[in-house]
């Protein structure tokens, strides 16, 4: 009865004690990436970026029903919800490692982790220490803190790894005696799993492996798979969502209403030209990989999780076989996507390392026969190494940048306007929240260039701007022709080998130059057209060539003359300047640079020398050794004093 109580309380604090963190260091509203989509799909029900993440949207829709706080509040404290549950799990799944596991042929009880005469506050205490290292290892701890579908993931590949070796074990337990339930079970929460996110297939090895290991390779084996089917393919009946609400007026992406929709969504074919794109492709997402992972855990950890994984050979080879193919499969998968993003695809070899650890430091309380109290305070000082380690870089309490960044490039357009992007990551994703749940800005039209390669998101611009795609439909049309070709025979166009594919590929260029054409020129008189500065950079895509560009704020304003526009006003934006050097947070704060620059050059060349001096020195101000900076702040002089 002691003992119960004392794993209850452990079990309890696995809770509790990363939810205290997650929710000192939770991002207050908007994040980077699709956090401002998915929120959007989550309050008004619509469909989120493939795979869709039907079951996620439910859940999203009732969290962001608790009145605390605002909306995007309400989602990313779900995130941080369903990893203190996860960590839970993980408590339980590991010290059910520890105290039952046995997946020897032989069943000799010599080989189980712990025996059972030791001491089974000892696991507990191990059990503990490894679900801490888990909760505030980097990447785990990071989906955490803002709205993202990967919380949410990792809950479903804990518990389903520890349903799944629950059945295995009891197979092996009592010599091929099934107890259906847990089989069953395993493949109902496999199939939710899947409605939740693909890789999930990086499973599939090591499970495959363990079932026919611990089965045998006979046709009962097989008559089972077949009878797990039927939770499984109930499971995945959560993707009737998409036919109910794939068709939703606020947001749907891919519109998933009929079969060719759906199996492009779900199955995510729009982001196969990321995958296995080259062995360079790869080799540097494993260089990235080698690179982050110490890191993940704050070094320690990972040095007794190699301890862990030579423990389990010895002990239970199936059990390490199984644990190792989950490792190396995810990897080998995963480095094959080429995405920035690429960290939240390691989760599962990290789990798998979190259960070496475990395994690790369970290797050196037999070894060195170490005090009980001194081997806890081991197990309980090396999580708080991974905490004072990831803290800093976890810790988005007070992290505005995206939420002020798309407010500052809604500033710098005038009412009425038309901003072209591909900056998904940093502000557009947030812009369908401000807009469609907050009504922010609704004079302004959002256009995001990329999406445009996509025949959905055509349909989404016609339903929300039906004005500007009438000016435009012929234009809209004959690209929709294209691309209609190109979303069925994809790869025709991005490896063309015959003369057919290669006009093909022309054709589509074509038209779709002529429609970002027509959809400036046929509404300049009305709206003012603007774009973001990459948008500018890119020389292979260059339209309306016509227009002269003058850089207001943080866009390009397209005109049909370069006269100084005296009505646009010389504020400095008001925002949050970091010294992080990750991708997401130097995108953002080079943009202020960047654009403050432009405009800097632009008013000097103008003979606008007090404006320019102005823009300059606020550069100056978090940047005093800037040399382009200096450089502009002389040349201004130098022609002031000329003027004169």
């Amino acid at each position: 009865m002691k003992f119960e109580k004392n794993r209850l309380y452990f079990s309890i604090a696995s809770f509790v004690i990363p939810f205290i963190v997650y929710l000192t260091t939770l991002a207050p509203g908007l994040y980077f990436i699709d956090t401002g989509e998915l929120a959007t799909v989550c309050i008004k029900l619509g469909t989120a970026h493939p795979t869709g993440y039907p079951l996620f949207t439910i859940l999203g829709s009732i969290f962001a029903r608790i009145p605390i706080g605002e909306y995007i509040y309400r989602l990313n404290l779900m995130c941080a919800v369903q990893s203190s549950v996860t960590v839970f799990v993980f408590f339980n799944l590991v010290y059910f490692i520890l105290t039952e596991l046995n997946l020897n042929a032989d069943g000799d009880e010599k080989k189980k982790f712990f025996g059972k005469d030791e001491n089974r506050l000892t696991a507990l205490i191990i059990s503990f220490s490894s679900s801490m290292v888990l909760a505030f290892s980097n990447t785990f701890w990071n989906t955490s803190n803002s709205l993202e579908v990967y919380s949410f993931h990792v809950l479903f590949i804990v518990t389903v790894m520890y349903v799944f070796l629950k059945a295995c074990n009891d197979y092996v337990k009592y010599s091929g005696k099934d107890d259906l339930r847990f089989w069953l079970l395993f493949a109902f929460v496999l199939g939710l799993s899947f409605t939740n996110h693909l890789t999930t297939i990086f499973l599939s090895v090591g499970f495959i492996y363990l079932y026919f290991a611990v089965n045998g390779f006979k046709k009962v084996s097989f008559m089972k798979v077949l009878i797990m089917g039927i939770p499984f393919v109930l499971a995945l009946t959560v993707y009737v969502y998409f036919f109910v609400r794939g068709d939703n007026s606020v947001i749907a992406w891919g519109n998933p209403v009929n079969f060719d929709n759906f199996y492009r969504h779900v199955s995510g074919k729009q982001f196969s030209v990321w995958m296995f794109t080259s062995t360079d492709s790869a080799s540097k997402q494993f260089s990235h990989f080698t690179e982050i992972y110490p890191k993940e855990f704050f070094y320690i950890p990972v040095i007794v999780a190699v301890l862990g994984a030579v423990y389990s050979f010895i002990k239970q080879r199936r059990f390490f076989y199984f644990t190792l193919l989950l490792f190396v499969f995810n990897i080998l998968y995963a480095i094959n996507y080429d995405i920035h993003d690429i960290d939240t695809y390691f989760l599962l070899s990290f789990v798998v390392t979190s259960i070496w650890f475990a395994l690790g430091i369970r290797f050196l309380f037999e070894k060195l026969k170490l005090n009980f109290a001194v081997a806890a305070l081991i197990a309980i000082l090396i999580p708080l190494t991974s905490i004072y380690g990831n803290f800093k870089e976890n810790n988005l309490s007070k992290s505005n940048y995206v939420k002020e960044y798309t407010e500052n490039v809604f500033k710098s357009a005038k009412q009425k306007s038309i901003i072209m992007s591909t900056q998904w990551d940093f502000w557009v994703s947030a812009s369908f929240y401000l807009q469609y749940v907050y009504n922010y800005r609704p004079d302004v039209v959002v256009i995001d260039k990329e999406l445009m390669r996509k025949s959905w998101y055509l349909k989404h611009l016609k339903d929300h701007y039906p004005l500007i795609y009438d000016k435009s439909k012929q234009e809209f049309e004959i690209y929709r022709t294209e691309l209609i070709k190109f979303e069925k025979f994809t790869d025709n166009y991005t490896k063309p080998k015959t003369e057919t594919d290669k006009q093909n590929l022309i054709a589509i260029q074509t038209a779709f130059i002529n429609l970002l054409n027509s959809i400036v020129t046929r509404n300049i008189d009305e709206y003012h057209f603007y774009t973001t500065f990459e948008i500018e950079e890119d020389k292979n895509e260059k339209f309306a060539k016509e227009y002269s560009r003058i850089p207001e704020g943080l866009l390009f304003k397209f005109t049909k003359s370069a006269e100084f526009d005296t009505t646009f006003p010389e504020t400095d934006f008001t925002y949050t300047r970091t010294s992080e050097t990750d991708y997401y947070h130097t995108f953002i704060m080079n943009s202020y640079y960047m654009m403050t620059l432009n405009r800097a050059n632009y008013l000097m060349n103008i003979s606008k020398f007090d404006e320019a001096e102005m823009h300059i020195k606020r550069i100056l101000e978090s940047r005093p050794a800037d040399k382009t900076a200096n450089g502009m702040l002389k040349r201004v002089g130098d022609l002031r004093n000329l003027a004169k």
